[in-house]
């Protein structure tokens, strides 16, 4: 099973989850919204009513003679108040002066609430309200005009304090929604869930076959471009193990050792668009022909740069003749300038080109190829790199230089599938 389709479970999980929550909290925060609303629209009639009920009150109060008169008029309006929700009313004339203020179990935090309260700002020719909480308590602070002949001859302000069969409804009204949400979000994630990861099975076999079809055509182009350049296309596959053994040594993570496989199998691949006579020469190379030679760097990059999928093998196929010391082509690197895959394949390749027949030579000993590359220390390679590689490069030769093709062939396929493992596994 591909190490995305095995994570792919946990993945839908975790995000269904995240719905689940995201979901609730939205219609949780809806439904809380509408039912204060309702609250709020129910307060704000009830001021507008008990305003209008007030008109008659108020006027035989505004317009009484006599202190007993007011008293009366005032035990009436406590009255009224005792036997509704109102906490506090407070009644100002229509120059917006207090006029009279009645109170009935008005808690202190409360209070001191309302003493804060802009006045003014809320004494209008309309309705309004503010709500404020208090210790799980729900209060609605309501303001209307008192009326006469559609003339303000005053105005009201009370503290309705919501019961708590109401403040009990709206809990019991946002649960039921929420659990709502969350039984029609579970009953659809278990409707959807098989379906989802079939769809996603079969989209990482998709994957994962087109991904062994890059693969197998890095292979044929890396062996393709081998067979024109040296009658043999077991070179790649000595160079890539050499250097795939170096990247292990000196802890590349998988990302790395992935670029550095395609690099070093497609490294020569821009030899494609130098000429035969050039490629082919069984002598050394003029200087002219060495410069045409060099061009197959930039041609290798100009292919397989297009391609995302080879995007970390550029750093090998364009840097692999650079130079620690900077003296190598084609842009001068000098040292750490230089990408550390493309440091790694540098001796490989050379360790390579030494220890096997080229048309132009015979190979080179073991030690006299370690003396040549012992001797470009510094300048040509990484001497930490090659420090790594000396302790190595004798169990190497033995395992990889002089190893059958069959052998060189199969391993690198146990190592592709060692780090290609997502691709390879079912």
């Amino acid at each position: 099973m591909p190490r995305q389709y095995k994570n792919i479970h946990k993945r839908l999980i975790i995000t269904l989850l995240i719905s689940w929550v995201v979901i609730s909290i939205i219609i949780g925060s809806g439904v809380l919204f509408f039912e204060l609303k309702k609250v709020d629209n129910h307060c704000k009639r009830h001021a507008q009513h008990e305003a209008v009920r007030l008109e008659e009150r108020y006027s035989r109060y505004f317009t009484a003679d006599k202190e007993l008169d007011k008293e009366i008029i005032t035990e009436n309006i406590t009255n009224y108040l005792l036997k509704s929700n109102f906490i506090y009313l407070e009644l100002y004339n229509n120059n917006r002066q207090s006029i009279l203020v009645i109170q009935n179990g008005l808690e202190p935090k409360v209070q001191e609430e309302i003493e804060k309260t802009e006045h003014f700002d809320y004494l209008t020719s309309i309705v309004d309200y503010r709500r404020l909480y208090f210790e799980s308590n729900l209060y609605l602070q309501t303001f209307a005009p008192i009326k006469k002949d559609n003339n303000i001859i005053g105005y009201f302000e009370g503290i309705y304090k919501v019961d708590t069969e109401t403040i009990r409804d709206i809990k019991e009204d946002i649960l039921w929604s929420l659990s709502l949400v969350i039984i029609i979000t579970l009953s659809t994630t278990i409707v959807l869930y098989p379906i989802i990861i079939s769809l996603n099975k079969d989209l990482i076999k998709l994957s994962g076959d087109l991904s062994q079809a890059n693969i197998g055509m890095l292979e044929v182009l890396g062996n393709a471009i081998s067979k024109r350049d040296s009658d043999t296309n077991i070179h790649n596959y000595r160079v890539t193990l050499l250097a795939l053994s170096i990247g292990e040594k000196i802890g590349l993570n998988q990302d790395q050792i992935r670029g550095l496989i395609k690099g070093s199998f497609l490294h020569d691949i821009g030899k494609i668009g130098i000429s035969d006579n050039i490629l082919l020469k069984p002598d050394r190379l003029t200087s002219e022909e060495f410069d045409a030679m060099k061009t197959h760097v930039k041609h290798g990059v100009d292919i397989i740069s297009k391609y995302p999928w080879l995007a970390d093998a550029v750093e090998v196929v364009e840097c692999h003749h650079e130079r620690y010391d900077g003296a190598g082509y084609l842009s001068g690197f000098r040292g750490k300038e230089v990408p550390i895959n493309a440091r790694i394949f540098a001796i490989s390749d050379v360790f390579d080109a030494l220890t096997s027949k080229r048309p132009y030579k015979e190979p080179y000993s073991y030690e006299k190829t370690m003396e040549i590359l012992v001797g470009s220390e510094g300048t040509h390679f990484d001497p930490v790199i090659l420090d790594t590689f000396k302790k190595l490069s004798l169990s190497l030769y033995k395992e990889i230089t002089l190893a059958s093709n069959a052998y060189l062939m199969n391993e690198l396929q146990k190592r592709i599938r060692k780090y290609f493992s997502d691709i390879y596994q079912r």
